[in-house]
């Protein structure tokens, strides 16, 4: 940390700086127009672990489709994830629907300005509740993510792990007293985009930043090695098999359980590979389908890579004569347009083609 300076002035003169910059150097992002608390929080919620240019053209299509809260508090879960198809992290887009009807059944429409209100809704973290609200409202909350841990563990040379929650702690006490209380969300702003921009994981810009003199890290040679965070370990990976049934041009297929991982998504009939031989698949798909199941030649292996797993989906063409699976509910037999309107995870999208073309024939 700075030793012997004085840490008012040091604090004011990095706000200037850096809102000085923020100002002239800003992108241009269609969210940064907004003054409306659902569309700032909509980005919010959005932006979280996925790419900035990934996340425009999703904001852009949700915002034509529901372009109010009360326009989303009305809609279907399908719907919208029908339009998160493929931004991952789905929990998001349900968890957001969820908060958006409570806002609009509690709240008469209008997203909360108190930071315990809007605690309580369902996705709702410190991360979000301070960037929302300080953009929306100019509450004075520091966000911290992981731009902002980067910048801030190198401005002020923290060099602890992390991961630990007393580093957290640290980190979000010196983001805190760092924030500018007359514009905070735009300090905030400001601070992610330096980290997306300028403070990159890799390769630093330090050449081009406005704020060598005041980064600790960059004066001792260390900008590069922060934030420290200890390694994770090494990723699974697990094998699945999926099975393309077909009747009368319908194919069938199983919506997952909406608490779970890929939750309300569809699916073809799914189960666990686990290394089984040809004759140990058909039995697994002949209990989950409550009828005989006899599979065909693979022809494809899909394959997919989430934060803590990777799968491998191998997909077999298959005959049962009159599927009878449990949780009713949950299965259905799709057409044609079925299949073009349902939610799928992103790992399906090169097969739907070929199954819709089997339909059609």
């Amino acid at each position: 940390m700075h030793d012997n300076v004085d840490t008012k002035l040091l604090t004011e003169g990095i706000r200037q700086k850096l809102l000085s910059w923020y100002d002239q150097n800003h992108r241009d992002l269609p969210w940064r127009r907004e003054t409306d608390p659902y569309r700032i929080w909509l980005s919010e919620v959005m932006l979280q672990q996925t790419r900035v240019n990934t996340v425009i053209p999703y904001y852009l299509r949700f915002l034509d489709k529901f372009p109010t809260l009360s326009s989303l508090a009305n809609a279907d879960e399908q719907e919208v994830l029908k339009l998160w198809e493929g931004l991952g992290y789905y929990a998001r887009g349900r968890n957001f629907l969820d908060a958006v009807k409570e806002v609009q059944g509690t709240y008469g429409g209008e997203v909360p300005s108190d930071p315990v209100d809007f605690k309580k809704l369902r996705g709702v973290g410190d991360y979000s509740s301070a960037a929302v609200l300080s953009i929306a409202y100019q509450k004075p909350l520091a966000a911290v993510d992981g731009n902002v841990v980067r910048v801030t563990c190198r401005l002020f040379l923290i060099e602890d792990d992390t991961t630990k929650s007393s580093t957290l702690k640290l980190i979000k006490g010196t983001a805190k007293n760092l924030l500018d209380p007359h514009r905070p969300g735009d300090f905030n702003q400001a601070m992610m985009e330096m980290g997306a921009v300028i403070c990159l994981p890799r390769n630093p810009q330090c050449l081009k930043c406005i704020l060598t003199k005041e980064c600790l890290a960059y004066q001792r040679g260390k900008a590069e090695e922060l934030p420290l965070r200890k390694k994770t370990g090494h990723i699974p990976t697990i094998e699945y098999a999926a099975a393309i049934i077909t009747k009368e041009r319908r194919c069938l297929l199983h919506k997952r359980d909406r608490n779970g991982m890929l939750g309300g998504l569809w699916e073809l009939p799914f189960i666990k590979k686990k290394n089984k031989k040809k004759n140990e698949l058909e039995e697994s798909f002949s209990f989950l389908l409550k009828n005989v199941v006899t599979l065909k030649k693979r022809i494809i292996q899909l394959n997919h890579t989430f934060s803590h797993q990777h799968w491998k989906v191998s997909v077999y063409p298959a005959e049962s004569p009159d599927p009878s699976p449990d949780n009713k509910k949950n299965w259905r037999w799709a057409n044609t347009e079925d299949i073009s309107s349902l939610p799928f995870p992103k790992f399906y999208h090169p097969l739907l083609p070929d199954i819709l073309k089997k339909l059609q024939q």
